[in-house]
C-alpha cells in the first residue's frame, strides 16, 4: 500500500490534517496489482470542517465502488471503504459495480459485448470471473435480491434479437439457474420496486430497444425500428406492466427507484442531436410515463444523452447526470420540476448517501464531488490523477472484509 502525498489550495478553510481524516487517511495511492498507482491532484476543493460535507468523508464514512480504467493498469474494479480502497483488475471495461446486501460480494458487470462478471468475495478473499452462457453477452448490469440470494443480469440473446435476464444462484458461485425474456430488445438496468411483505420484490427494466451483436460490435443495427420500453416483471418473470417512451428512437437506457415506489428514468435518443426531445421521465405501474419540467432549451444543452439516475433514499429529490454536455442536473421528485444544474466535466457516475442529504458524482476526468441533495449546490470536489470513473458509482455501505 503506498501513500501519496495530499496538497491542499492556499485558501483552503479545512485544515490539512482534517482534509487528510475526510479522505480516509489514505491519499488513495493504492493499489491490489502492484503496478496501478494514483496521486491526489492538488486541485481540490474543500468543505469547511463542520460541514455535512466534511463530516460524511471523515475516516470509514465513504463506501463507494465504481468501474474504472486507469492510466497505468488498465481497467479495473474500485471500492473505496473508509482507510483501504482497494482495486482488482478486470481486463475489460466494467459499467456498474454491485454490492451484495450483506456486504460479502462485489461484482462487476462487463460492458456489451464482453461476457464477463467480476466477483470479489470479501468473505473468503477470492476474486473469480463467472462467463455468461454462448450467445449471451452481458450489457454492464446487475441486480442483488434483498435477500442476498440471487443476482440478476440484464443479458443479451443477439442471435434471436431478444433481451433477457439472467438469474444466478450466489451461493452456488453464481451459477446462471434460470433466464426470463426482458420483454425487450436491450435490456439495459434493472432495479426492484420496494418489496411487499416478503414476496419477491417487483423487477422494472430498462428495455434500449437496440439490436446489437457482437459481429458489429458497438454498432446499433435497428435504429430506425427500435421499440424501446420500460417492462415490469413479476418474481416469476412474468409481464405486469410496460410503457413505452413518446417518440420511438428515446432509448430508455437507466433508471432508479424512489422509495416509494416511483421510477425514474433516463434516455439515449438515436434521432438527430437538433430535435432535443425530452430525455426525462418518471412513472409508477398502471400509470402514464410522465416528463419531467425543465425549459426547453435544456434538451438541447444536455446533448441527447443520459447517463447515471439517483433518487434520494430520504429526501424528495434525484440527481441526472449528462456527460456528454458535462452536467448534473437536480430535480424534484413529487413535482418533476428541475432545481439546479451544475457543471462538471464528463460526470456520469451518481449516487446518494442513505441518510445524509448528499449525492456523490464521478467524472471520467478523474473527479468525485460532492453536492447538496436539496440545492444542488456543489460542496467538495477531488481530483484523481491517473483514474478515470466509469460511467456508474454505488454506494455499497460497509462491505464485509
Amino acid at each position: 500500500m503506498t501513500n501519496m502525498s495530499n496538497k491542499l489550495e492556499p485558501n483552503s478553510s479545512l485544515s490539512r490534517r482534517r482534509f487528510i481524516q475526510g479522505l480516509g487517511s489514505t491519499a488513495f495511492g493504492i493499489t491490489t496489482m502492484g503496478s496501478a498507482l494514483l496521486s491526489v491532484s492538488a486541485h481540490a476543493q474543500a468543505a469547511p470542517e463542520d460541514s455535512t460535507a466534511a463530516v460524511a468523508v471523515q475516516d470509514n464514512q465513504l463506501h463507494l465502488a465504481s468501474s474504472v480504467k486507469t492510466d497505468s493498469a488498465g481497467h479495473q474494479l474500485l471500492s473505496l471503504t473508509g482507510k483501504q480502497p482497494v482495486l482488482q483488475k478486470s481486463g475489460w471495461r466494467g459499467h456498474q459495480a454491485i454490492a451484495s446486501p450483506d456486504g460479502r460480494f462485489l461484482v462487476s458487470v462487463a460492458r456489451r459485448p464482453d461476457t464477463q462478471l467480476l466477483i470479489e468475495d470479501l468473505h473468503s478473499k477470492q476474486n473469480y470471473f463467472v462467463d455468461a452462457d454462448a450467445g449471451r453477452h452481458y450489457y454492464g448490469h446487475g441486480l442483488f435480491t434483498p435477500d442476498g440470494l440471487w443476482f440478476y443480469a440484464p443479458e443479451n440473446d443477439y442471435d434471436n434479437v431478444r433481451g433477457v435476464i439472467g438469474k444466478y444462484d450466489v451461493m452456488a458461485g453464481f451459477k446462471k439457474v434460470a433466464e426470463w425474456d426482458s420483454h425487450g430488445v436491450g435490456p439495459h438496468q434493472i432495479a426492484f420496486l420496494p418489496q411487499q411483505n416478503d414476496e419477491h420484490p417487483v423487477m422494472v427494466i430498462a428495455n434500449g430497444g437496440i439490436e446489437t451483436h457482437p459481429d458489429y460490435p458497438r454498432i446499433k443495427l435497428n435504429t430506425e425500428t427500435m421499440r424501446p420500453n420500460l417492462s415490469y416483471l413479476n418474481g416469476k418473470g412474468e409481464l405486469l406492466d410496460q410503457v413505452e417512451p413518446p417518440h420511438f428512437q428515446l432509448s430508455l437506457r437507466h433508471l432508479d427507484v424512489a422509495p416509494d415506489g416511483q421510477v425514474w428514468v433516463g434516455a439515449q435518443y438515436q434521432g438527430e442531436i437538433f430535435e432535443s426531445p425530452n430525455l426525462i421521465f418518471s412513472h409508477r405501474m398502471g400509470e402514464s410515463l410522465q416528463a419531467v419540467e425543465a425549459p426547453a432549451e435544456l434538451w438541447s444543452q444536455l446533448d441527447g444523452y443520459i447517463a447515471s439516475l439517483s433518487c434520494h433514499k430520504t429526501l424528495d429529490t434525484v440527481c441526472i447526470t449528462a456527460p456528454r454536455a458535462n452536467t448534473a442536473t437536480f430535480w424534484q421528485r413529487s413535482t418533476g420540476k428541475l432545481i439546479r444544474t451544475q457543471t462538471l466535466s464528463d460526470c456520469s457516475g451518481a449516487c446518494s448517501h442513505p441518510q445524509l442529504p448528499m449525492y456523490y458524482i464521478s467524472s471520467g476526468d478523474g473527479d468525485l464531488a460532492v453536492f447538496d441533495a436539496q440545492t444542488g449546490e456543489k460542496l467538495w470536489q477531488q481530483r484523481f490523477e491517473g483514474i478515470h470513473w466509469d460511467n456508474h458509482l454505488t454506494w455499497t455501505g460497509a462491505l464485509q472484509g
